[in-house]
Order: structure tokens, then C-alpha cells, then sequence
């Protein structure tokens, strides 16, 4: 992988002269100057544990929203997560005739079916300027390893941006970690090639200007959205201009835009992306979901995050007003050079809006695609896992997430709140607890044995139990339990968290039937 020789000597030297930026309300935000590991390389991944979300409710079931047949005018946004150019992604852009489009060809068809796309540029689009933030010559489309690099300071040629305007993206985010990769300069020149293409853009602003917003306003689909975008660092490179926006150090400058631009009779829903959260961790931060409740409550209608190259879960929050919101902390990477399982598969995700007719606009449902970059021998291309068939591995890891209920397939009609068609059935997916203690049944023909009790949700293949459960290999860890009080215990699947379990079924810690002193967490029917 080709670098430019002067990258690490210089972050090196400019961390040295970071001061550490604490949040305006106290909050630490996460490591906000710690540098990033965006390589290729590594397996680093924390997986989701909702134990670790501070009181937080997250759910892998049907995320549904109490307005969402309601009439009015309607429009769905398409959001994807970090375009994250490794060099091998901008050595097969360079060489294609179709650019930088051949990386996401696979779901490009997705993307331009919304009204409107959204996605999070991660790096600069400078044209000749160095990792120094120098003018030097440009190579035009070739990975030279000064001007356009790779790790870990990125700089892409600046027709990635004409590639995504021509995939149907309208706005993005330059608001993130990389974004000062090429200094002021490289800022200046991000700023100038977006604008000059006519792209959309949050976060960022040219040196020395201080009058412009640091919002973008799109208008698609009878809406009128205003897009705030702000980060929680630059990897400790200084921003001697404040060039870029900060989530938690600047956390009040960016409520006050919230509530201001909801304000206005303009403006139809607010939308902030910011660029938060630990790499390769599944759970949100502390920090990550009180900053976004801030947000919300500010006025905001929709909070995309990103930075994490991994999924996070979404959340529905209700608003001190009683505004249903929505929030998904992390889209993962869109493209990247990363090999790892985890940061290979992420989402297209469909979020539906609608301006009621008493004149309020709310979420009226989200979908997503289940996507996975993937590599051939003629390249790396992102896939729609349900369009191409297998990657089973891949589509379990998103899919248990974030829940079958939600899944859009991609050859079917966009509709993000496909239950107010009533005939629409719900896409089944077999749950991993299926065939054994813990899983569906109608009847004893599909528990491997045990016993079908239909009264509970969808039907619990259990069986009696004293105090102790058999278990069976490649299935979750039994135990018994006492499901009704007026009945004797039966086995059930332990668990750490809600997302291990079924629909309609919870992880509560219960006591064993029969020895009530031992208690673990397990699934079992909700209330």
C-alpha cells in the first residue's frame, strides 16, 4: 500500500501540540483526540451488548412508528455510512472507465430509488495538495502516494464527487476525523470541488469564512431538510482556522442550529450527522446516545452517525415534546479497504418522513438493505446480500441487529412503512433458537423433540424441567425456569441481551426452578 512519507512524521508532530478539547457540558466524548485506526488491516470488534448501553433500549424487533399510515406528503431519504477509500479501492477507481461507481455498481440501482441520498465523505477531495497541506503538481487519476493517499491521511481525486452525484447522492457530510487530513488548504479545495459540482454539503467551511452555515438545505420530494453535520475530532491535527464543526466541544453551537433551523416556517425537519462513537465497538457510548437525546430534544427529527466502521443500533425516541424521533448511532463504512467481517458488512438504510396534514413532519418508518463489500478477482464491489445470495455470514451479523421485521428487499418496491398495506406479510427469517428449546413452533413436529407450548408468542419449543435443562451442541445454554406460577418449571435459552432473543421475548434475569438461589438472564415471554 503505497503512503506518503511525510504522513507520519507530521501527525506525529501535531499531536504534540493539540490541546485536549473537553465537551461544553462536561461529557467526555470518547477519545475525542485520539488518533484513528483506519487501516486495512486488524480484527479489532466489540460486539453489541446492550448491558453496556447505560440504560438505553434497544430492540432487534419491529421498529414501528404510532403516525406512520397517516396522510400527508411523503418522501424517503437513502442513507449510506463512511466512503473510505484504501488504496486499493483508488488504485481499481483510477483504472476503470467507470471510476470510482465501479466500487458500489452492485446497489447504486438502491440508492437512486430514494428521493434523496445521503452519505458521509471521510477525507478530503483536494487536488494537488500534499499531507503538509502544500500546493503541489496533481497526477490527475493516479494513486501517487502524495497527493492522493491512503492511511492514514486520505486524499481522493476530486471526481469521486461527480461518481457520487452520479449515483443519485445529494448531500453529504465533510464533517469527520479525516477532514483536515490536508490542512486548511485541503479544506479550502474540498469545499470548492463540492460546490463547484453542485453537491450539498455540512460541516465545513473555506478559511477565513465565517458568514456561511455550517448547514446545507436540500429540497426533494416536497420537503425542505436542513442537514447539520460536525465531528468529534480531527485525529489531533489542528484546525488554526475552526474549519471544521465539533460535536462535543462546540455541542451548544450545534443545539442552537438545531433549534433555530426548526424554528423556522422554511424548514421541514432537521437532520444532524455526526461523526462520534469507537471505532469498532458495536455498543454506543454513554456519550454517543446523550449527545443525540440533546439533539432530538433541540428539534431535531432524524440523527444519522457514523464513524465506528461498524453497525450500531437505531433507536425510536420520543422527544420531551412527544415528537417520535429516530436515531441510528453508526452506518458503518459504506466502501472501504477493510477486510475484517464486521466492517465488510453494513446497510442502505431507507428512512421515510411525512408532512401531516396539522402541518408536523415525523418519521413514518425505516428499512434497510443488508450490504457487503466484497472482493473478486476482478476487484471490490459492494453487494446487496439478498440480490446475490449467500454471505450468510455477513447478512446474520446485520440482520440480528437490527431484526428481520425491517428488512427491505431490494427487488421489491421502496416503501418504508409497508404495514399500512394490509396485505403485506411480514418477511420471515429463521431465528437462530428455531429447532430446539427457545424457538417457533405451531407444533411438536418443529422442536426437535421437545415440546410446542402455543400459548406463548409464536409458540416455545420447551420441555419440563426439575431444575436443570439438557443442552445441545451448536444451540444456546438452557435453563429452567417457571414461566407461569400455577405451572412447574421449563426450560427456556439463556442469554446477555433482548437482541439474543425472539420476538416478543425478553432477557430478564429469573431464578431456577427449584433452587431459586441461582438466577441467570434468559428469554423469556415479555409482560
Amino acid at each position: 500500500m503505497a503512503r506518503s512519507l511525510t504522513a507520519l512524521p507530521l501527525l506525529a508532530l501535531s499531536v504534540a501540540f493539540v490541546a485536549c478539547a473537553a465537551s461544553d457540558d462536561g461529557a467526555d466524548p470518547g477519545g475525542s483526540e485520539a488518533l484513528s485506526n483506519d487501516s486495512e488491516e486488524g480484527e479489532d470488534y466489540d460486539p453489541f451488548a446492550a448491558g453496556k448501553a447505560d440504560g438505553v433500549s434497544f430492540s432487534n424487533g419491529p421498529l414501528k412508528f404510532t403516525r406512520a399510515c397517516d396522510p400527508g406528503k411523503s418522501m424517503t431519504i437513502a442513507a449510506v455510512g463512511d466512503v473510505l477509500l484504501h488504496g486499493k479501492l483508488q488504485q481499481q477507481a483510477y483504472a476503470r472507465s467507470t471510476g470510482f461507481i465501479s466500487l458500489w455498481s452492485g446497489v447504486r440501482d438502491l440508492m437512486e430509488r430514494a428521493d434523496l441520498t445521503y452519505a458521509n465523505l471521510e477525507g478530503p477531495t483536494a487536488a494537488g495538495v500534499n499531507s503538509a497541506g502544500k500546493d503541489v503538481p496533481d497526477p490527475g487519476k493516479r494513486f501517487d502516494g502524495v497527493v492522493y493517499t491512503s492511511y492514514p491521511m486520505f486524499n481522493y481525486h476530486p471526481s469521486l464527487v461527480t461518481d457520487l452525484i452520479a449515483s443519485g447522492v445529494d448531500v453529504v457530510s465533510t464533517a469527520n476525523n479525516h477532514s483536515m487530513d490536508r490542512r486548511p488548504l485541503g479544506v479550502d479545495r474540498t469545499v470548492g470541488a463540492i460546490d463547484e459540482a453542485g453537491l450539498a454539503r455540512t460541516g465545513t467551511r473555506a478559511k477565513g469564512d465565517t458568514t456561511s452555515p455550517w448547514y446545507a438545505v436540500t429540497e426533494q420530494g416536497g420537503l425542505r431538510l436542513a442537514w447539520v453535520a460536525c465531528t468529534y475530532g480531527t485525529n489531533g491535527i489542528s484546525d488554526p482556522y475552526g474549519q471544521v464543526l465539533q460535536c462535543f466541544s462546540q455541542a451548544s453551537v450545534v443545539e442552537q442550529h438545531v433549534r433555530d433551523l426548526s424554528a423556522r416556517s422554511d424548514i421541514d425537519a432537521v437532520i444532524v450527522t455526526p461523526h462520534w462513537g469507537q471505532e469498532y465497538q458495536a455498543t454506543p457510548e454513554r456519550a454517543q446516545t446523550d449527545l443525540a437525546h440533546r439533539f432530538l430534544n433541540a428539534g431535531a427529527t432524524v440523527i444519522l452517525g457514523s464513524h465506528p466502521h461498524v453497525l450500531q443500533p437505531w433507536e425510536k425516541f420520543v422527544t420531551s415534546d412527544g415528537r417520535e424521533t429516530f436515531v441510528i448511532y453508526s452506518l458503518g463504512n459504506f466502501v472501504s479497504g477493510q477486510t475484517h467481517l464486521p466492517r465488510r458488512s453494513t446497510l442502505l438504510l431507507y428512512v421515510g418522513l411525512t408532512k401531516f396534514q396539522d402541518g408536523t413532519v415525523g418519521v413514518n418508518g425505516v428499512r434497510y438493505v443488508p450490504l457487503h463489500m466484497t472482493t473478486r478477482p476482478d476487484g471490490m464491489s459492494l453487494e446487496a446480500i439478498d440480490r446475490v445470495g449467500g454471505l450468510t455470514d455477513s447478512r446474520a451479523l446485520t440482520v440480528g441487529m437490527f431484526g428481520t421485521w425491517n428488512v427491505q428487499p431490494p427487488e421489491e418496491a421502496l416503501v418504508t412503512n409497508p404495514q399500512c398495506d394490509p396485505s403485506w406479510v411480514p418477511p420471515v427469517q429463521p431465528h437462530p433458537h428455531d429447532g430446539w428449546i427457545g424457538g417457533s413452533c405451531k407444533d411438536d413436529s418443529t422442536c426437535g423433540g421437545t415440546t410446542c407450548l402455543t400459548e406463548e408468542p409464536g409458540g416455545l419449543c420447551s420441555q419440563a424441567c426439575e431444575q436443570t435443562c439438557p443442552d445441545k451442541v451448536g444451540s444456546p445454554t438452557t435453563f429452567c425456569v417457571q414461566l407461569d406460577p400455577s405451572d412447574g418449571g421449563q426450560c427456556v435459552v439463556r442469554c446477555e441481551s433482548s437482541l439474543e432473543c425472539r420476538e416478543g421475548y425478553v432477557c430478564r434475569e429469573m431464578a431456577r426452578y427449584g433452587d431459586p438461589s441461582v438466577r441467570r438472564k434468559a428469554c423469556v415471554p415479555e409482560d
